[in-house]
């Protein structure tokens, strides 16, 4: 039997395993619950998509900036990538769903086609292309709208018509429509409907001339009606 000073030396190295091992723990991401997150959102920001399942890597430890990845599972085929940032130590993370030949980020390709549009004819666009996720089917075309158009001279463009190929290039083109010419609701000054008189109500006037001729004035007097007494000639 071991005196008693040399058992506690013994226990020592026993407790500070223990004591290690329950802080490796508690410095560890739940990565469990980063999975769980991931599925619900892109599930409610997305069309017509829905995924098996989100697997993230399991001893990943906190720590600011560090990067890891996770896998997307569509139903009823088809994996993706998804990337995880750390933004802090505490738990805090950010991440991404790039483009891929499985599903399309339509927040990246909306960025990516305003900044083609404003190359191309040297005009802001902001487009709207729907939900953020979509299933990438090659060939299959969608439509982006144009938020309150762009004229292009006597065109407008309210949509942009996009497909991507399958090697997964972003090919697109606008729909033009001809701007009516706007009716100038308002005649020229001076007109003849600006001033109420028509064609009968020239023909009023001459009539009017014929009938009552004008009667002559004097300079400095002017025309007084005097009223009628008795013993005047009609």
């Amino acid at each position: 039997m071991l005196p008693p000073d040399m058992r506690s030396v013994y226990r020592m190295p026993l407790v500070l395993g223990s004591l290690l091992a329950l802080t490796g723990c508690f410095n560890r991401l739940d990565t469990g619950a980063i999975e769980h997150e991931i599925e619900i959102e892109i599930e409610s920001q997305s069309r017509r998509l829905s995924l098996a399942e989100v697997r993230c890597p399991r001893d990943v430890y906190r720590q600011s900036g560090a990067y890891f990845r996770c896998v997307g599972q569509l139903r009823p085929e088809g994996q993706f990538t998804i990337n995880v940032t750390q933004k802090d130590s505490q738990g805090t993370v950010e991440w991404d769903v790039p483009n891929s030949r499985v599903i399309l980020n339509l927040a990246k390709i909306e960025a990516k086609l305003q900044e083609d549009f404003a190359k191309q004819f040297a005009k802001r666009a902001v487009l709207d292309c729907g939900e953020l996720y979509r299933v990438n089917q090659p060939g299959e075309q969608f439509e982006c709208q144009v938020v309150g158009g762009v004229n292009l001279d006597q065109e407008a463009v309210n949509t942009l018509m996009v497909r991507v190929d399958p090697e997964g290039n972003l090919n697109w083109y606008e729909v033009r429509e001809a701007i009516a010419p706007v009716a100038n609701a308002n005649p020229p000054e001076g007109s003849a409907e600006d001033s109420g008189e028509g064609e009968s109500g020239s023909e009023a006037t001459a009539q009017t001339q014929e009938t009552d001729p004008p009667k002559e004035r004097i300079a400095g007097t002017r025309e007084v009606e005097r009223p009628r007494v008795p013993g005047d000639d009609d």
